[in-house]
């Protein structure tokens, strides 16, 4: 009787219960104002994973944050001019080059002017004496013969680009070393653009929220499309479109309060939550205006039955994304939590807002297709060649699961046009990296000649590796630079040793700690290497670590940007596994307790599950892979594919409640049902369309393999699921 009550007051004080509604959301709304977006690919990994673990011991010991990287462009680099314009960049930059980034908050800086001027520093005959640009061009031209090899990380081999590379404090102020950075470079003649992950990240936490913007206008259109076309009056348009509205603006209002950190798969909950939300408000509406007798009637009939549906839809769909959330990685289970807040709140919105705004604005129109009888005739009829033709490409879908590829990009997840990342990607392209860190860190007593052998043959073993060197991975560490200004040769006594430390002078605070007891070994792995060729090299790497000795001390395994790629590309798999597992468990028995029947339960999931079989082919069908975006949709697609079983289980219980006979009863329900649904289907799909205008290549797969399998879930709910019905005999 409660239910009848509150859908009593629902149409009797329509606009009372609108504006109460409406002020709550606004009250609630209003917190988005904390939202803030992190870009951060190292999220994805658990906080007690190991390369993440000593990532972060790193970043401590020794105060290393972000990189940013000034990539130069010139006709000729080396020119004295050019030279001088990368100088004054780097000291506005860097002003402070002693500091360790206490000041500037910039630990280390590395371009081919400080390594000309650190030429330059050697007393005479080797240099001037001076940590100085020199006047002569010829001697710039000696000094950089004599660099050799290590200046393939900022220079080019044709002189025509190079990088200025800064490493961040951990505790930098990345904001104005940005400001500083860009009036630096805005100051000088030469072409010279911001790259790395700092100014990476920074551009896509603004462009990500910018998309979220631009998505829900976008999505409102698309469907606007869709329900325009099955409704022909903009009162219908209004009655589905506002409580979803309202359920966005309440559920970004809510994360403001309880997780306001988002990430780009923030962006498709706005998608999600319009094409979803949009189709609880489309089934109410279309049954309240099925039903007949007045208002207080017709609302009592169709939250009483339809609600009842809409209800169950909320709660597995709820599930499907809800089961994300047992993920170890932060960024999926904060999606999962938003996308599952929002399906609940889409519910409430619906159920409160659409009676009231149906008898607001009078609106009474009803679609009919006098076709779909025959379509659900026909879904009836042909059971034994629906199955047999659903079996066949679930077992092709099956056969290609081993083609099935998994793949961890940072690209791949950043808009194509963006300019910081074009620039950042041609960057790489010249210079075989985008910037991010890859160390080595090792422990030992560094004044120990000894020790520095191990390091530089070590160094030497992985140069040789095929894996490694064919990868075209470069290694720099103190044993280099110590080979290097001792004339191609390492110290076999202490003594000699601290003298060329002492020759170091502000690089030895860069390379090695203050009691000579640890170092890092900086690694380059190029950009564009496939995750098979990046797990081979960290492996290669990691095995002569652990088969290297260091007298009296050890090697860490290597950490930084590309074992993070492997290390999330290792859990996909398993964190897809956990979580579809789960979704599927309790969304059955949930199905038992709403049906209280195991049997029906059963019948209205395998169609999901027919669907979720299909997934290995459409992704190798459409050459794409699995990653830390995809890895969600089978989760999602347990969750919404079933909604559709659900109304058609429901409705056919209805019929056989009304003494209709079991097959009369099937096809009353996809007659009753269908058209809601494909409605339903078509709006979901239409918002996640939205997605596809961000330009975002990741966004832009799941989209598409999210519109193909929610097509499917639609098709297998009105054609597979009636046969599995008629095959049964139930």
């Amino acid at each position: 009787m409660k239910s009848l009550d509150i859908a009593g007051i629902l149409v009797k004080k329509p606009k009372t219960v609108l504006l109460v509604y409406t002020i709550i959301m606004f009250l609630i709304a209003f917190n988005a104002k904390n939202l803030y977006m992190e870009s951060d690919l190292g999220k994805f990994l658990p906080e007690d994973e190991p390369t993440i673990k000593l990532l972060k011991y790193i970043g401590e010991e020794w105060n290393i944050g972000d990189t940013l990287i000034i990539y130069v462009e010139s006709d000729d680099v080396l020119d004295l001019e050019t030279l001088k314009d990368i100088d004054y960049v780097t000291n506005k930059i860097n002003p402070y080059r002693h500091d360790r980034g206490e000041l500037d908050g910039i630990v280390s800086e590395t371009s081919i002017t400080s390594l000309i001027k650190l030429k330059n520093s050697l007393p005479p005959p080797a240099g001037e004496g001076k940590y100085e640009l020199p006047s002569s061009e010829s001697k710039i031209m000696k000094y950089v013969a004599r660099i050799g090899e290590a200046r393939k990380t900022v220079l080019t081999d044709d002189y025509k680009a190079s990088a200025v590379v800064f490493t961040l404090s951990s505790d930098a102020d990345e904001k104005e070393i940005l400001k500083r950075a860009e009036d630096a470079v805005a100051s000088v003649d030469t072409k010279m653009y911001l790259v790395g992950t700092l100014p990476l990240r920074d551009s896509l936490r603004e462009w990500n929220l910018r998309s979220m913007a631009i998505i829900f206008p976008l999505a409102i259109f698309f469907v606007s499309i869709v329900l325009f076309a099955f409704h022909r009056s903009f009162k219908g348009l209004i009655i589905t479109f506002l409580p979803t509205a309202y359920s966005i603006f309440m559920t970004f209002g809510i994360l403001g309060i309880v997780r306001p950190q988002l990430t780009m798969l923030s962006i498709a909950i706005v998608a999600l939550l319009l094409g979803l939300g949009v189709d609880y408000s489309i089934h109410l509406m279309n049954r309240f205006l099925e039903e007949r007798g007045d208002h207080i009637k017709k609302a009592r009939k169709s939250i009483a039955t339809t609600g009842k549906a809409v209800l169950l839809s909320t709660i597995t769909t709820a599930i499907g994304f809800g089961s994300l959330m047992i993920s170890s990685m932060a960024p999926l289970r904060d999606f999962g939590f938003g996308c599952s807040l929002g399906i609940v709140l889409c519910f409430f919105s619906t159920l409160i807002m659409v009676p009231p705004l149906i008898v607001v604005l009078d609106f009474r129109e009803k679609v009919e297709v006098p076709a779909w009888k025959r379509l659900a005739k026909f879904a009836t009829k042909n059971s034994s060649r629906i199955v047999f033709l659903g079996v066949a490409i679930a077992i092709f879908s099956i056969a290609v699961f081993p083609k099935v590829g998994t793949d961890v990009n940072y690209f791949s997840m950043a808009p194509k046009d963006n300019p910081v990342v074009l620039k950042t990607k041609e960057f790489s392209e010249r210079f075989g990296s985008s910037g991010s860190l890859n160390l080595i860190m090792v422990e030992g007593d560094l004044k120990d000649p000894k020790v520095i052998k191990e390091i530089y043959n070590m160094e030497e073993r992985m140069r040789s590796d095929f894996r490694i060197h064919n990868a075209g991975v470069t290694f720099v560490s103190i044993a280099d630079i110590i080979k290097k200004i001792n004339l191609e040769d390492l110290p076999d006594d202490s003594i000699r040793l601290q003298l060329i430390y002492s020759l170091m002078e502000d690089k030895i605070e860069t390379a090695i700690d203050e009691d000579f007891s640890k170092t890092l070994i900086s690694v380059n792995i190029p950009i564009g290497l496939s995750m098979e060729q990046q797990k081979e090299v960290v492996t290669a790497i990691n095995s002569i670590i652990y088969n290297t000795s260091i007298p009296g001390g050890k090697v860490y395994p290597i950490t930084g940007a590309t074992p993070i790629n492997v290390a999330i590309n290792d859990l996909l798999f398993e964190q897809q596994t956990r979580s579809l597992f789960l979704s599927i468990l309790l969304v059955f028995a949930t199905l038992i307790l709403i049906f209280r029947s195991s049997l029906h339960a059963f019948l209205t999931i395998i169609p999901v599950i027919f669907v979720l079989l299909l997934e290995p082919g459409i992704l190798v069908s459409l050459g794409i892979s699995l990653s830390v975006v995809t890895i969600s949709i089978a989760s999602i697609i347990v969750g919404t594919g079933v909604d559709y079983g659900v109304h058609i289980t429901k409705r056919y219980l209805e019929g056989v409640e009304e003494g209709l006979g079991k097959e009369e009863a099937m096809e009353k329900a996809i007659e009753g049902t269908g058209l809601s649904l494909v409605e339903a289907a078509l709006t979901t799909v239409a918002g996640l369309l939205a997605v596809y205008f961000v330009n975002v290549p990741a966004l832009q797969e799941f989209m598409k393999v999210v519109i193909s399998m929610i097509i499917l879930s639609l098709l297998g709910a009105v054609f597979f699921m009636p046969a599995l019905y008629r095959l049964k005999k139930i």
